[in-house]
């Protein structure tokens, strides 16, 4: 009876470390899964500067809906996400309150409102956050005194007030809010230079009118000139300048 004991006790550590294995790789198959189904998804998955994962979806995702974002809640290592002009909802925050490394995350033009930040709260490392464009009032501004490590905040074209912002920086000593500007109540200093007379349009070689771009990081355009003449060309910037 002693000998059976100590056989048994003596597979008990092996039996273990069979045990951790196969709870690692069951981890990383589903993680892998997870990587996969954002990548169809449109989600661009690269190693991020701070180590961890980068995750975004700004390029070719825009068309991702909250139930898409789903598998994200199974990866581990999140440092950057970028949710910028997609379909993402409040209801969608939901599949990243468990991001526990995240740094930065971008929510711009997206449909979030107060609510998704009840989501947010729980992301201590968080050092960037992005609302631009959002509905995102002075309700949701004031939870945010819970991110203790935020350092930059972005609440452009949002319905918060000097007031709510006021109180978060009160809060947040350390917090840069940016609000942008008021185009509305910009004084020009000079009269603008004149613009073009001639009619600006598309003269595509092979007869097709091309596709236009979207806006966003990595975009490349080339002109080529087929033409024996030489021909005029005028970038306009956002602000209207040539």
């Amino acid at each position: 009876m002693r000998k059976l004991y100590r056989n048994q006790k003596m597979k008990s550590p092996g039996l273990i470390f069979l045990l951790i294995i196969s709870s690692v790789l069951w981890a990383h198959g589903k993680e892998s899964s997870a990587i996969n189904k954002l990548k169809e998804r449109g989600g661009i998955i690269s190693a991020a500067q701070s180590g961890g994962l980068s995750v975004e979806f700004h390029l070719r995702g825009r068309d991702l809906q909250d139930e898409g974002l789903e598998p994200a809640q199974e990866l581990k290592d999140v440092r950057v996400l970028n949710l910028r002009d997609t379909k993402i909802t409040s209801a969608g925050i939901k599949h990243i309150g468990g991001m526990e490394n995240l740094r930065r995350l971008h929510l711009e033009r997206t449909q979030v409102d107060d609510s998704c930040i009840n989501y947010l709260t729980g992301l201590q490392k968080l050092e960037y956050l992005n609302l631009y464009s959002t509905k995102i009032t002075d309700e949701g501004l004031t939870k945010l005194k819970e991110l203790k490590n935020l350092k930059q905040l972005f609440v452009w074209q949002t319905d918060v007030t000097d007031e709510g912002v006021q109180q978060l920086e009160n809060e947040l000593p350390q917090l840069k809010i940016v609000r942008g500007v008021d185009l509305d109540n910009i004084v020009p200093v000079k009269k603008p230079p004149p613009r073009p007379t001639e009619d600006l349009k598309w003269i595509p070689s092979n007869g097709e009118i091309p596709p236009r771009s979207i806006s966003g990081d990595n975009t490349t355009i080339i002109f080529h000139n087929q033409m024996k003449q030489k021909v005029k060309i005028y970038w306009v910037e956002y602000n209207g300048k040539l």
